[in-house]
């Protein structure tokens, strides 16, 4: 294999088993941040007094999925600066090492402190989805540039995938049991662990060091640009397709968060069943991604696919709630699945549209730090709802939310024109 391609497959990997892991984790953290809160220590009883929850499991679940989420949020942009300064190699091997130490604490222990620990460690080192970016473009021709970070995409999709079916699969195999049992180890979290691992290896044997001197010598030099949010909300519809973005992300972080411990509570699902319902989401926003948008994109305008990706997340989250049967339940998935892609896709396109080609960088820069804070937000407020109101307030509060960005559409230019 030539060098060049073995390194980009070393990237691949290392964007890979971070979604797998992620993918593996969804669906099985709730129902573990529940399972070993059931016995809490004295200051978290205390929090569970004065909060007055009535089911605090839900709370906690939400506090292990905000604690990754903050930490990463404020760590990715670092590490990013940091790979300019010192190379990508050595940042990307810190990163899956910090995120396989994290996954193994988690496999391992029987603690909520240490469960929270470990989320905080893989959100501080784990966001390194910039740096693999960074990567792939210093390998790749400008004429080539669109083609390998197609590449990054393909990771981060097939990633998020096939975690939750291998999630299921390991919780329910014999030896994850039997482990499980006989040692307390959860199986899911070591082999996450394990494939961490395995890419940080790879990175040291296949990648080489792709940043080239002068590019670090200009780093050291050059002024922090910033202000990139102030530029954007100068941009007429910027600041509403920005809100719309945090809205939507929020709410949809809300189902994220709260999703295993509905299904769990409503259907006695167990983590393995809900890791395989997480794979079904992910083949479904697949399916969208790499067909169905095609044909929306070419037939629908993007301001009414924002507004008809919107109305289905928004009706279909309080509906899930209320689904009488496991079949409605599922099939729920699929119009708020593609809702969220077709939402996600036109609100892209609007922003692009809005913007010159000189600022695209610092724009879906803007936009990936609005949807950080939505991914904050969202479990925080939809497992405290949760934990206090019970499930069906938790969905029609997320539905809400994202039926709050559906009415800032209407504020949107009508007229392709008008967005130039």
């Amino acid at each position: 294999m030539m060098p060049s391609k073995r390194a980009q497959l070393a990237v691949f990997t290392t964007v890979f088993v971070d979604l797998l892991g992620f993918g593996i984790l969804i669906p099985l953290l709730p129902l573990y941040a529940k399972s070993v809160t059931e016995h809490p220590s004295h200051w978290m009883a205390g929090v569970n007094h004065y909060l007055r929850l009535e089911t605090p499991g839900a709370f906690w679940a939400g506090a292990a999925f905000v604690s990754f989420s903050l930490m990463q949020f404020f760590a990715a942009p670092l590490l990013g600066r940091l790979s300019d300064l010192v190379g990508r190699r050595p940042v990307l091997w810190i990163s899956l090492m910090g995120s396989a130490v994290g996954y193994f604490i988690l496999a391992t222990t029987g603690k909520f402190e240490w469960l929270l620990a470990a989320r905080i460690l893989d959100g501080a080192t784990g966001g390194n989805i910039s740096v693999a970016q960074a990567a792939m473009a210093d390998l790749s021709a400008p004429k080539d540039r669109s083609k390998v970070l197609g590449m990054i995409g393909a990771a981060f999709g097939l990633g998020f995938v096939l975690g939750p079916f291998l999630g299921g699969v390991l919780s329910h195999s014999g030896l994850g049991q039997s482990l499980l049992a006989s040692h307390g180890v959860h199986l899911p979290f070591l082999v996450a662990a394990g494939l961490s691992l395995l890419a940080s290896v790879l990175v040291l044997t296949w990648l080489p060091e792709t940043l080239n001197p002068e590019a670090k010598n200009r780093a050291k030099l050059e002024e922090k640009r910033g202000h990139a949010l102030m530029i954007a909300l100068r941009r007429k519809g910027m600041p509403q397709v920005l809100a719309i973005s945090l809205f939507t992300m929020t709410g949809f972080a809300m189902m994220e968060g709260t999703y295993s411990l509905m299904a769990a509570q409503r259907f006695s699902l167990s983590d393995g069943q809900v890791g395989y319902l997480f794979g079904f989401v992910g083949i479904l926003i697949v399916i969208y991604q790499g067909g169905l948008v095609r044909f929306v994109s070419k037939r629908v305008p993007e301001r009414l696919a924002l507004a008809v990706g919107l109305l289905l997340m928004a009706a279909s989250l309080p509906i899930l709630a209320h689904a009488p049967w496991m079949w409605p339940f599922v099939l729920l998935m699929v119009p708020l699945a593609w809702g969220s892609g077709m939402s996600n896709t036109a609100t892209s396109a609007l922003a692009s549209r809005l913007t010159p080609s000189e600022e695209q960088g610092g724009l879906f820069g803007v936009i990936n730090a609005v949807q950080g804070v939505g991914r904050i937000l969202g479990p925080s407020i939809g497992t405290f709802v949760f934990a206090r109101e019970g499930y069906v307030n938790s969905y029609w509060v997320a539905g809400g939310t994202v039926a709050m960005g559906l009415v800032l559409v209407v504020t949107l230019p009508a007229r392709s024109q008008d967005l130039s």
